[in-house]
């Protein structure tokens, strides 16, 4: 099976079944896979052959699902890129990713007019109505809504999502059609209610991550309506979830405390929707006790990243209760493996630890991804004999849950946002005060962790938040940019000039028990 045979089966036995909503778009499952089929003759027609790349830029969109299933039917990979990022930052990608089309929907035109003189030759623009490029309504006319007739493996690969890195650029993380289906039944067996057609569920979570991808797949395996937000609103989430069968959804904790302080919340009608799925940070008692007098239903908090196709890790509903019960500890564990997942807990020398001991966290699944697009070191350093090395450290209990206690890699969630600090102190680095820098994640009572930046000035210069912040606006996206910033002296080294990170944490985390939003 593939991605795309569940938008076909719903399709042909179905046709006029809500499929997607977006603002005042309204398709059924035939018009989408009718518009999908279009989009895919038309990448044909453009020469796109399988294993290549179609990258698409802009807010949550309907056009981002019909690449992703046009692409689908004809092999291609479909690149979603996070807007969000600097015309600097989305230039490297569109080249790494070596994409032969970029489809960029309304609301970036900004954006667009910075990135056009940076893409790599022989990139075909798609846009609405953008000189100097193909009109999208006018030009997915010309094409027949018939099904291509292309061979498709089901270990092909079907997106490329990119994550930050180690080294400061982003990796290309390659995902197959059988990694993101085999995460779609593994959830769906995890899920104590499952969504069915007739159903609706709201897609609020960014498209350039596992966590909008994978919801919007989801949906269209299941035979959802799946309601596709822009960004993320809270007031405007709260209205759909009243007015449609919304059943389920997936949202960060900061997501969940910002419809928790809308003013008549308590007065809204939550009762058609069952789960609440979470991730990216663990949810406070407080936090959670409130979310279920709100909403009345269960929560599943789930662990996983890119490299994995999403969740590997569930804390289920009945361990939420048991946590509301007497043990409070349950909420800062992640849960127990899915179906078929493995854990294993690691030291530095590849050697499994003792229960309770804290070591790298490891996962083998069949929700693994490929590998890194043109990386073959990293792959390599990140995946042995079928074993993701997560960089997450943790520690696994007796009853097999699992505990994260840090990041080996150094990474920062902020709002269900990856950010790798060196891409920060990089571009704080180009400052002409700066003469050393270190970028932490601190706690944050509304994004989990928020950026703190640790400056030593050159001799006779100096630097404010301000000044900060506005040297950053066209380095990097507005979502990595330290609000906070500390000028010290020194920085604390080891011998061998390594900045310690956790010397500079250790004051903003002693009290959480972890070092981790």
């Amino acid at each position: 099976m593939l991605v795309h045979h569940f938008l076909e089966y719903y399709a042909r036995n179905t046709p006029d079944a809500p499929c997607l909503s977006h603002g005042d778009t309204h398709l059924s499952y035939g018009e989408v896979d009718a518009a999908a089929n279009r989009l895919a003759n038309g990448f044909l027609d453009l020469g796109i052959e399988p294993g290549q790349r179609v990258a698409v830029l802009g807010e949550n969109s309907i056009e981002h699902c019909l690449l992703f299933m046009a692409a689908s039917k004809i092999g291609a990979v479909s690149v979603p890129l996070n807007y969000r990022l600097a015309s600097a930052e989305l230039a490297f990608v569109i080249s790494d990713a070596n994409a032969r089309i970029l489809l960029v929907t309304e609301g970036v035109e900004r954006t667009l007019e910075a990135l056009r003189d940076l893409l790599p030759a022989g990139v075909d623009l798609i846009t609405g109505s953008h000189p100097d490029s193909l009109h999208w309504d006018a030009w997915l006319e010309r094409f027949p809504a018939t099904a291509p007739r292309v061979d498709v493996d089901r270990y092909a690969p079907f997106i490329q999502l990119y994550t930050s890195g180690t080294t400061g650029n982003p990796k290309g993380v390659v995902t197959s059609h059988y990694n993101l289906l085999q995460l779609t039944l593994m959830n769906l067996i995890a899920t104590p209610r499952r969504p069915q057609p007739g159903s609706a569920g709201i897609v609020c979570a960014p498209l350039f991550h596992i966590g909008g991808t994978g919801s919007t797949i989801a949906g269209i395996f299941n035979g959802q309506h799946t309601l596709l937000h822009r960004v993320f609103d809270p007031e405007q989430l709260v209205d759909d979830m009243e007015n449609n069968p919304v059943t389920s959804i997936f949202l960060v904790p900061a997501m969940i405390m910002a419809i928790l302080k809308l003013p008549d919340i308590d007065q809204r009608d939550f009762s058609q929707l069952q789960t609440i799925f979470y991730g990216a940070s663990p949810i406070s008692e407080t936090v959670l006790r409130r979310a279920i007098e709100v909403f009345q239903c269960e929560f599943v908090q789930m662990y996983g990243m890119t490299e994995t196709s999403g969740t590997v890790v569930n804390l289920t509903p009945d361990d939420h209760r048991r946590a509301l019960a007497g043990k409070p500890d349950l909420l800062r564990s992640c849960g127990r493996p899915s179906v078929g997942v493995e854990i294993r807990i690691m030291d530095p020398e590849g050697k499994a630890v003792a229960t309770g001991e804290v070591g790298e966290i490891w996962v083998k699944s069949d929700t693994n991804m490929l590998h890194y697009y043109n990386l073959p070191d990293a792959t390599a350093d990140n995946l042995t004999e079928g074993w993701i090395h997560t960089g997450d450290a943790g520690y696994l209990d007796e009853e097999g849950y699992l505990y994260l206690k840090d990041r080996i890699k150094d990474m920062v969630v902020s709002g269900g946002e990856n950010i790798y600090p060196v891409e920060v102190e990089n571009a704080l680095a180009k400052h002409t005060a700066v003469a050393d820098v270190a970028v932490i994640g601190v706690p944050d009572d509304k994004y989990g962790e928020a950026l703190l930046a640790f400056v030593v000035t050159k001799p006779g210069m100096s630097l404010d938040v301000d000044e900060m912040v506005e040297f950053c606006r066209d380095k990097i996206a507005g979502y990595k940019i330290p609000r906070q910033l500390q000028v010290i002296d020194e920085l604390p080294r080891n011998p061998s000039g390594k900045i310690l990170k956790k010397i500079l944490r250790e004051p903003f985390w002693q009290a959480q028990g972890r070092e981790i939003g």
